[in-house]
């Protein structure tokens, strides 16, 4: 190493080691005054690299209209479904371009014997296909159609992704509500032991009813810890569905009804215009027939024109060649290529036949199934959850009036609160209804009813 250089070196190491970062994470160097060591001792502690700005934290609960902004500007498997639209663009690109000319350079030369145009003849062409039968142009109006059945899909995709989402943003607004019913129980059960142990000191109760009730108070405090790990476990794959797998939010907003309703045939015709799925079938059928009028094109003879010269060395002629050259369709006249286009074309007509089809029959089932699980909510809710209360009430005045035991007064309690929990078991089970139909009918951003 050169004097010059090793100077440079020394004063650079000198300069780094200096800065605070360093001092500050090497203890040697921070005991150690920095003049008394020289160069050659200073410790080699690397600088740190430092984040160019902090990340940005993510807040403790999401709302619904955010799982759909979400998943289009993180989830992973929205962005791979993106980048399909890109490549049906390069086809665009591709079908725009026109065909490369061709070269061809020569030489005749003789080796044994005598020719009269002496002993090396050169040969100098170019060749040009000429797409006479509107190949270019068929090429680009059904790249076209394949753009537009590639962003019918990623609309249908998008669609599916965002009924899972939503099926597990209800999901976790259930859970929530299940755990305040449990904490609504455990209070309960809490002042519940407070009357016991009074009446306790009393004489009233035994050490059996404070055991009782202790028990009882457990099992519910267990029943609240498996909920709230099925809450963290729906709230980790909703996390895991919009890209942020180290993500566990809650779902903000009350587990309610939307108060969807409709009649099936009436909703169908607007339905079958817009539907995700049948509009991602209707144009990739568009797209399969537009390959058979791309396949009839291609059918035709491509012909290439040729222009070159030849060069004799005897006497230093130079001659012009112009020629054509065409393909004869004597045995490859396109019928593998159409056989394919029009097998696909049947194919996707067939598809789009089947999703119309089972569309219009989930559509049938989804709105059925509402209307079933509305009906058995209300009647639950008029029957059972309206009288509890009262049940509430009748059983307190009964056990301090000495009528009942304890035994009786925990019966009540658990049976309460296991109604309050089927009512939310059933609540969801119609929200979850509505979902469908809506996944159904293409609305699933939709949050009002109509």
């Amino acid at each position: 190493m050169t004097p010059p250089l090793a100077k440079l070196l020394t004063a650079a190491l000198g300069a780094g080691l200096c800065l605070p970062q360093v001092a500050a994470a090497s203890p040697v160097a921070s005991a150690v005054p920095a003049a008394a060591m020289g160069p050659a001792a200073m410790p080699m502690t690397p600088v740190q690299p430092q984040p160019s700005s902090a990340p940005t934290e993510l807040p403790d609960s999401i709302t619904l209209p955010e799982v759909f902004d979400l998943l289009k500007s993180r989830s992973p498997r929205y962005k791979a479904y993106e980048a399909d639209i890109d490549v049906a663009k390069s086809e665009v690109v591709a079908a725009r371009v026109l065909p490369n000319p061709t070269i061809n350079l020569s030489i005749l030369y003789l080796n044994v014997g005598f020719n009269q145009n002496g002993v090396a003849t050169y040969y100098a062409n170019a060749t040009l296909p000429l797409l006479i039968a509107g190949q270019r142009r068929s090429r680009v109006k059904t790249a076209d159609y394949g753009v537009r059945s590639a962003e019918a899909d990623l609309k249908a995709s998008y669609h599916e992704m965002a009924y899972e989402a939503r099926e597990l943003f209800v999901e976790l607004q259930a859970d929530q509500a299940r755990i305040k019913v449990l904490d609504e129980a455990l209070a309960d059960l809490a002042r519940l032991e407070q009357i016991i142990a009074a009446r306790k000191q009393s004489g009233v109760e035994t050490d059996y009813d404070t055991l009782r009730i202790n028990v009882e108070t457990s099992t519910w405090k267990a029943r609240r810890a498996e909920e709230e790990a099925s809450a963290q476990d729906t709230a980790g794959r909703l996390g895991v569905l919009l890209g942020i797998p180290s993500w566990y939010p809650e779902a903000e907003g009350e587990l309610h009804q939307m108060g969807l309703r409709g009649d099936a045939d009436q909703m169908w015709p607007e339905i079958e215009k817009s539907q995700p799925r049948i509009v991602a079938a209707t144009r990739y059928e568009a797209y399969a027939n537009k390959n058979i009028d791309l396949t009839k094109r291609e059918r035709w003879p491509v012909p290439s024109i040729t222009a070159g010269t030849v060069a004799i060395q005897n006497y230093y002629s130079i001659s012009t060649q112009v020629g054509i050259t065409v393909p004869i369709p004597m045995f490859d006249w396109g019928q593998g290529m159409l056989a394919q286009a029009t097998s696909r074309s049947q194919r996707a007509r067939r598809e789009r036949e089947a999703v119309v089809a089972s569309t219009q029959a989930e559509l049938k089932r989804a709105l059925r199934l509402l209307d079933h699980r509305r009906r058995a909510l209300d009647t639950f809710e008029q029957d059972v959850l309206s009288k509890i209360p009262t049940m509430k009430q009748m059983a307190e005045d009964s056990f301090r009036a000495g009528q009942t035991q304890l035994i009786e007064l925990l019966d009540a309690t658990r049976a309460r609160f296991e109604v309050k929990l089927t009512n939310v078991d059933m609540l969801e089970a119609v929200v979850q209804a509505e979902v469908d139909v809506l996944g159904v009918t293409g609305r699933i951003e939709e949050t009002s009813g109509r």
